[in-house]
């Protein structure tokens, strides 16, 4: 998709800010492919130029309006210093490439904390967006000690023997003991005679069945540590763009998706098929922006100017709803777009002309001039 773009440099060297317009993507995770025409080594990478393509997450992104901002700093700004255009690509995550350019780069000042030659591997440039510090003076070495005479031998250690003489002696047998073990045994033999009388002898009579014990519920069975987790929106439908679908293949997965209200999941499909010049994807496209539907698709906020672009873009191949709708638009005219009676009455027309019956009524209701 092509995009605007420009760059503008800021007070503070080795800083810009680059601005792209029509781009309809979250600023979170965005990364950028910077390209330039000399020489082999023409990919910008964070750590010099390389000959494979490199991304690049910039310091900060951020959306104003229709405008997102990314902040660039030393690592970039100071390797393209003289460096007249360059050809930007921007990546949206689990997506893929959503935009292409070629845009001016303007002369600003360096910070000088990056060699603009460096390569990879360059063990000259270990840092970014700070100066190297200079590396630290040798200390002088001490000089040597005197050396000491080697001390004296130690006195030999007096001969140590084990003595038993305060060995307390272990106490007599005491004949308590001997009367609490016959007592123990004594009692276990009773004990156990009792046992084999009561059940083997002279067992109890039968009282009958027994109420059986309630059996305690079954404990719930914890979900396996193995699972999975659920896979976000934008996994899945990175998933589906992976295996390259046609233009009317993405058409219907949209479709598979909004009839189920999965309206995130047919936004980004319904634009990847739009961009790629599907006219009833451009058509379903405009529908989200467009101020006149109500309720509005997957909460988003309307844009008339958008919303007409896309609308235009389908009416221009001929579908007579991108026509009525657009035409309608234009003749009422909200969020951000002004109203236009001439180009309405024209659009209108051209849907008319196709047998649209919503296009006939919406003419004999304009106002008669």
């Amino acid at each position: 998709m092509a995009i605007r773009a420009s760059v503008q440099s800021l007070p503070e060297p080795g800083h810009a800010i680059l601005r792209i317009g029509d781009l309809d993507a979250a600023p979170q995770g965005l990364a950028l492919s910077i390209q330039r025409q000399q020489g082999p080594d023409n990919h910008l990478g964070d750590d010099g130029w390389r000959r494979t393509e490199a991304w690049l997450q910039p310091e900060h992104v951020q959306r104003r309006g229709q405008i997102l901002e990314f902040h660039l700093g030393p690592e970039i700004c100071d390797r393209l210093a003289g460096i007249a255009t360059v050809r930007l690509r921007v990546r949206e995550p689990d997506i893929g490439v959503v935009a292409t350019t070629v845009v001016a780069w303007p002369a600003m000042l360096t910070s000088g904390a990056v060699d603009p030659t460096s390569k990879p591997g360059d063990e000259v440039f270990h840092f970014r967006g700070r100066p190297a510090a200079p590396p630290p003076e040798p200390e002088p070495e001490p000089e040597p000690e005197p050396e000491l005479p080697p001390p004296p031998p130690p006195p030999p250690r007096p001969e140590l023997r084990a003595s038993r003489a305060f060995d307390p002696e272990p106490p007599p047998p005491s004949g308590r003991t001997g009367w609490l073990i016959a007592a123990v045994v004594a009692v276990l033999l009773a004990g156990g005679g009792y046992y084999v009388y009561t059940n083997h002898i002279a067992p109890p009579p039968d009282d009958g069945p027994v109420a059986a014990a309630p059996t305690a519920p079954a404990p719930t069975v914890p979900m396996a540590p193995g699972t999975p987790p659920k896979k976000s929106v934008r996994e899945v439908v990175g998933e589906f763009f992976s295996t390259r679908p046609t233009s009317e293949a993405m058409l219907a997965k949209a479709r598979n998706y909004a009839k189920s209200g999965d309206t995130a999941a047919a936004f980004l499909v319904f634009r990847r098929a739009a961009e790629s010049g599907s006219a009833p994807a451009q058509l379903e496209l405009a529908t989200f922006y467009d101020p006149l539907v109500s309720p509005s698709k997957g909460g988003f906020t309307p844009d008339g100017a958008r919303a007409a672009e896309w609308y235009e873009r389908a009416a221009l191949a001929g579908l007579p709803e991108a026509q009525r709708r657009l035409g309608l638009l234009l003749a009422k005219g909200g969020a951000g777009l002004g109203a236009d009676p001439g180009r309405a009455k024209s659009w209108l027309q051209q849907a008319a002309a196709q047998n649209d019956a919503e296009a006939k009524k919406a003419l004999d209701a304009l106002p008669k001039q």
